[in-house]
């Protein structure tokens, strides 16, 4: 329709087309064949292949499209000239940057009948080349700009850093107010002028290695009881095949300090939680050893209480005292609760099983870890105390996730239901209900199962610090 060959070129062209996608998916790069059109300055798409084994450069087909040898000067060139053109960059009408390999296609009089195309995608490389180039370009930005600052020497004088420029053999070329100021820390006699005194001689913690290399250094060094980042940078000048160093010298013994007073304090901070814990597991070794010796049997409830809330809290100690956080992974300390605590056998000939579902770890500041264990063992005993009587098994699960900021807790049992007044007549449903709302600072309710049993869900934000 398009174009005036004979049909033994088609047959040709048609032979041809079927080594496309197997030279699109080698090359991993869109394969066309084109041919010219009756207008001379015009070609058009008769065959292409998609690579399976990288995205296509096009987004649609480009069969039957044609193109201006104006916007193609390769297709043009190999097609006139009967030679290949290789390795030409091109750009497409997406926007990506292709290399472009032509290849004419001849029939059997030596006559060139068509193109066979190869664009493969070079956008990184090219993104790459312009990086390197304005890189080379911003280093030499950098020599300009250091020149100016020489010649207004105001501007690094602001800096509360050292800069020293040093020649190759290490002789000072220029330093800056606080530059002079490290060195006579250094050196109370030495002179104010610096200029062309070898650095080696005057600092004693820069080493030759410093200046005799040609990148960029940075060391951490200590002299006179103070801390020093000191970086070194090399200028070279192709032209004039001579090169500067540049010292950049930053005082960071407060931050080295801080950091040092930091690790202390975590010290301290897990010493303190190691003796909290200490001292509540020796509150409740009190209260096991009164409990052997005997109590009224009606105390005998209050003590394993009051013992369950001790082992709580000191749980959440036990692992701030290891780990030096404080944050906590309030999944670790709830199962501690469920496995490590003996809950009294309010109904004797009970067997309850605990069950933890959880779907993820998560941590809690501890001011929220301390509340919640206290509220996880209060509402297990408050299920203990009043789910299960006149029952000879029973199931409690804890349901504990994350939605969204807010932390979900739900302490669920298949007992025998909820009664009206246990909101309000027992000091554990008040426990909880106070730590929720003012430690927690969230929701607490009761729901009543339609089949069986009670759920209690504690709602509350995460803390983020």
């Amino acid at each position: 329709m398009y174009t005036s060959l004979p049909e033994k070129d088609i047959e040709i062209l048609e032979e041809k087309s079927k080594s496309l996608q197997m030279i699109a998916d080698l090359a991993q790069g869109n394969v066309f064949i084109d041919c010219a059109t009756e207008d001379p300055e015009t070609a058009i798409v008769v065959a292409e292949a998609v690579p399976t084994t990288v995205p296509s450069l096009y987004q649609g087909r480009v069969v039957g499209k044609k193109i201006l040898y104006s916007y193609e000067p390769a297709v043009y060139k190999a097609y006139h000239s009967g030679k290949p053109a290789m390795m030409n960059r091109a750009l497409t009408h997406e926007g990506s940057h292709v290399c472009q390999n032509v290849t004419p296609i001849k029939n059997d009089e030596g006559s060139v009948i068509a193109l066979l195309i190869l664009e493969t995608d070079i956008t990184q490389q090219v993104e790459q080349e312009h990086e390197l180039a304005l890189l080379s370009e911003t280093t030499a930005e950098f020599g300009r700009t250091w020149d100016i600052v020489l010649k207004d020497q105001m501007i690094p004088d602001y800096l509360e850093e050292a800069l020293i420029l040093l020649g190759e053999d290490g002789a000072i070329q220029y330093a800056n107010n606080f530059a002079i100021g490290l060195i006579k820390e250094h050196n109370p006699i030495q002179q104010t002028n610096l200029t062309n005194q070898n650095i080696l001689a005057i600092l004693p913690f820069i080493d030759k290695a410093d200046f005799t290399h040609q990148g960029i250094t940075q060391r951490e060094v200590r002299s006179m009881e103070k801390v020093f980042i000191l970086r070194s940078i090399c200028l070279l000048n192709k032209k004039a095949d001579s090169k500067r160093m540049l010292l950049y010298i930053r005082d960071i013994t407060d931050l080295r300090d801080k950091e040092r007073q930091l690790m202390v304090n975590q010290v301290v901070i897990k010493e303190i939680h190691h003796r909290v814990k200490n001292n509540l597991q020796t509150v409740a070794s009190l209260l096991r050893m009164q409990m052997r010796r005997g109590v009224p049997e009606e105390t005998k409830l209050l003590y394993q209480e009051s013992l369950n809330r001790i082992t709580s809290i000191a749980a959440v100690h036990d692992v701030l005292s290891s780990s030096g956080l404080e944050k906590v992974n309030m999944v670790h300390i709830i199962k501690k609760i469920t496995t490590g605590q003996v809950f009294y056998p309010y109904q004797p000939n009970c067997s309850v099983a605990i069950h933890l579902c959880t779907e993820e770890e998560i941590e809690l500041h501890s001011s929220q870890a301390v509340s919640l264990a206290l509220i996880v063992t209060e509402l297990i005993q408050n299920c203990m105390k009043h789910a299960f009587i006149e029952r000879s098994t029973g199931n409690v699960t804890i349901h504990f996730k994350q939605n969204g900021r807010s932390i979900e807790l739900g302490v669920i049992d298949d007992g025998n239901g909820m009664d009206n007044d246990i909101e309000t007549d027992h000091l554990g449903i008040e426990i909880v209900k106070n730590l929720t709302n003012y430690d927690l600072n969230g929701e607490f309710k009761f729901l009543q199962n339609c089949e069986q049993g009670t759920e209690a869900w504690v709602t509350f934000p995460n803390r983020e610090d």
